[in-house]
């Protein structure tokens, strides 16, 4: 089997602008030189270099390879005599390559290789004798109201732009649609040019751009359709967003389960023109020294990790000192910050579809202002002059503290602990911080962390789940143990501050708008709240003071539940803090993330049944708020 690459591609974006694709440095080694020694080990017999300049030639001489390599101008001079590779795109393939060569047998025609959540690899397999294509080039018409939008947002504001129009029907739908008779759209909805949708297709409230293909039956709510995808016959998607060029085959069985959401809308990747790249990456860690004088760099899984470098360099690149942490959850680069003295966090969250994360320090969400610089620093370019006095620091060793810090929380005859979570780096750290003598009634505990290790619930066969909530009060003993006050944040549930009084314990409510830096410090030293791991061991030093197993504690806590609920909406952040002004309730707060359309609802009540009725209640009297004649 062999491969093709084309190469020498010049990347257009800042801090490496014109630097051939092929030399672009990951973990200080060029992308071409792990990609080369990778196909090598996996078995190709030759790899042919399409459009290899003097400097990638003599790179990929350097290498020495047991492997030929060839080069080459255009696809037209080459044959596919063996089954072939073509990679349009440079990049570490993470697709299992067992699977790639079955795959070689298994089919007759060419075949392009898709990641499991729909994206594009820009792979192909070819089989022998296939004939091999260069890449099509068609050109979007210049009148389109969607030209120059290239993100989820943009698309959003095109849809609200057009709906104030009064002469809004007249312009719904682009030049050259297709829109089948059979088909419903309904008034909200924008189409862009030379879009097909085919029959019994549903659409309500969705953006589709130009070139988008809609298949037969399929059902599309809330969608952002980027330019150029293919939404095959009845696919089901609600809060989707699919990136442009992206195809979604069917599976009759497995339709219903394809409910997702590819990209961030309150992420930093919506102001960029492409998704999970290095390029992103580079100018995301770049755009964050508008707001960072020191920042933190790690990322949730080992296939996230080339992104993760790619934004230390960007940081760098603008000044920036910056510690990297690579494989870690949230809670642990937190912990790095706190150690560094990082103001800022760029996480790479994602083993599939990534999306890069920025925070404040404590892991707080950057503020609507905080949002906006870092925006407008990515679209100006901001690392047009690169400086070269910063560094990268590697702060894996760091993460030893972390896990020490939680050892000194942790009581020695702890009870028989499982620990389950996506992230495996922070799995496996849990694992053997938790891992001790099993507790006397010989019960197991089975946690589970979020990926991003700020939550956890555990679960008991004799009482159930026991929620992220109700671990926090139980925490609350440890520090009346302690003669310490348990600072909470302002949105946690109101019945804390009666259960504290009821125990003689003592509780603070940490203010989001203006909080006090003495407080803002000691919430993030406890970390009962943003780290998982701290949580529960402070939970276990409950258990030993108060002399109690986990269900006899939990009898003491009052019904508690909280609910978060996520929807989109037309209105604005003004008419939403409005709206809440005008109907004052401690059970709800409403959260609008910075340059997006996304709103969530937290709900406070006593039982799931009571939050779920509230949330509906609530969410109706949004949709009736974004009628024009409410």
């Amino acid at each position: 089997m062999q491969a093709i690459f084309f190469c020498d591609k010049l990347i257009q974006f800042i801090p490496v602008r014109d630097c051939p694709e092929s030399q672009l440095m990951l973990c200080n080694i060029p992308l071409l030189e792990h990609l080369l020694k990778y196909i090598q080990e996996k078995g190709f017999r030759n790899a042919v270099l399409l459009g290899a300049e003097e400097q990638t030639r003599e790179l990929a001489d350097s290498l020495h390879l047991q492997m030929p390599v060839q080069y080459a101008r255009t696809l037209a001079s080459l044959h596919a005599d063996t089954a072939t590779l073509l990679l349009r795109k440079l990049c570490i393939p993470d697709w299992d390559m067992g699977e790639l060569f079955s795959l070689c047998n298994d089919h007759a025609g060419a075949v392009r290789l898709c990641h499991s959540d729909g994206t594009p690899t820009f792979a192909e397999l070819h089989p022998q004798g296939s004939v091999l294509l260069e890449p099509e080039r068609t050109e979007l018409l210049q009148f389109s109201r969607f030209q120059q939008i290239d993100t989820p947002a943009q698309y959003r504001e095109m849809q609200q732009k057009l709906l104030s129009q009064k002469k809004f029907q007249n312009a719904r739908i682009g030049a050259g649609a297709k829109i089948s008779r059979h088909a419903k759209i309904d008034s909200l909805s924008i189409i862009g040019n030379d879009c097909m949708v085919q029959g019994g297709a549903e659409l309500e409230r969705c953006v589709l751009g130009d070139g988008v293909q809609i298949g037969e039956g399929a059902k599309l709510t809330d969608c952002v359709i980027c330019r150029k995808a293919v939404i095959d016959q009845k696919m089901h998607l609600e809060n989707a967003v699919i990136p442009e060029g992206t195809v979604l085959q069917s599976d009759a069985k497995k339709a219903q389960k394809k409910q997702m959401l590819v990209l961030p809308e309150d992420g930093i990747c919506q102001g960029l023109p492409r998704w999970n790249t290095a390029e992103t990456a580079l100018r995301a860690g770049a755009g964050m020294s508008a707001v960072s004088q020191r920042l933190a760099v790690g990322c949730s899984h080992r296939n996230a990790e080339s992104l993760a470098v790619a934004a230390a360099a960007g940081a760098v690149s603008q000044g920036v000192p910056v510690w990297y942490a690579g494989e870690c959850s949230l809670s642990q680069l937190n912990a790095v910050a706190e150690f560094t003295g990082c103001d800022a966090l760029l996480w790479v969250q994602g083993e599939q579809t990534r999306q890069l994360k920025p925070f404040q320090a404590g892991g707080f969400a950057l503020t609507e202002q905080q949002s906006r610089r870092v925006q407008q620093a990515i679209a100006a370019d901001t690392c047009e002059r690169i400086t070269e006095f910063a560094e990268l620091h590697h702060a894996e060793n760091l993460l030893a503290l972390w896990q020490d810090s939680c050892r000194r929380l942790i009581p020695e005859n702890n009870a028989n602990i499982h620990v389950s979570c996506a992230n495996s780096s922070l799995r496996k750290a849990a694992q053997t911080l938790f891992s001790g003598s099993t507790e006397h009634t010989g019960q197991r505990i089975t946690l589970s962390l979020s990926e991003d290790g700020t939550r956890v619930s555990a679960f008991l066969s004799e009482c159930g789940m026991i929620r992220w909530e109700q671990l926090i009060l139980i925490s609350l003993f440890s520090f009346q143990e302690q003669g310490q006050t348990l600072i909470l944040p302002e949105d946690f549930h109101p019945i804390a501050e009666d259960f504290a009084m009821q125990y003689h314990a003592k509780i603070q409510r940490l203010s989001s708008e203006n909080p006090s830096p003495a407080m803002l410090d000691f919430y993030q030293k406890q970390a009962v709240c943003t780290d998982g791991v701290k949580l529960f061991a402070h939970v276990l030093r409950a258990l030993e003071y108060k002399q109690q197993t986990l269900p006899e504690l939990l009898k003491l806590l009052p019904e508690i539940c909280t609910v978060q609920h996520e929807m989109t909406t037309n209105l604005t952040r003004q008419h939403i803090e409005k709206l809440q002004r005008a109907n004052p309730d401690a059970k709800i707060s409403i959260i609008m993330p910075p340059q997006s359309k996304l709103v969530k609802l937290r709900v406070h009540a006593d039982s799931v049944e009571t939050a779920a009725e509230l949330c509906g209640f609530w969410e109706k009297k949004l949709r009736m708020c974004e009628n024009p004649e409410y």
